[in-house]
């Protein structure tokens, strides 16, 4: 038995297998700044890694981690775990707009239903650490 795959069969397979690659892969806007960022009035630290994953520590002491998903001006993030981790249903997701200059992120609350989140981000010129 032969297997003979039509140029058109091909092409209609590589553009499934690219598209369930990026419908599985985290959203990052190009210019989303990964890293760890410190807040200057705060002993806490958020970091953003390149798998879509975010951690805020409180010294070395692992307070919330979850995952984000970033577009050119908006910053999604779902708390997953830590005992600051917003563990309502409605709560856990939290939207905002972000901005990057001169090394500091700053975020402006979209929607986010948990307060505390919103208290902890928004406000903050989170400078870049490394």
């Amino acid at each position: 038995m032969s297997l003979r795959v039509s140029r058109k069969g091909y092409a209609v397979t590589c553009a499934l297998a690219i598209c369930s690659t990026l419908a599985l892969a985290p959203a990052f806007g190009a210019d989303f700044p990964m890293g760890t960022f410190e807040g200057k009035q705060t002993p806490i630290a958020v970091s953003f890694d390149a798998k879509g994953q975010f951690r805020v520590m409180e010294g070395d002491t692992l307070e919330v981690m979850g995952t984000y998903a970033a577009t050119a001006t908006e910053l999604s993030l779902t708390d997953i775990q830590g005992p600051w981790a917003c563990s309502k249903a409605s709560e856990k997701t939290g939207t905002y707009t972000w901005k990057y200059e001169n090394a500091a992120l700053t975020l402006i609350k979209l929607t986010d239903k948990c307060e505390d989140r919103v208290k902890s981000l928004v406000g903050v010129a989170w400078q870049w650490h490394k």
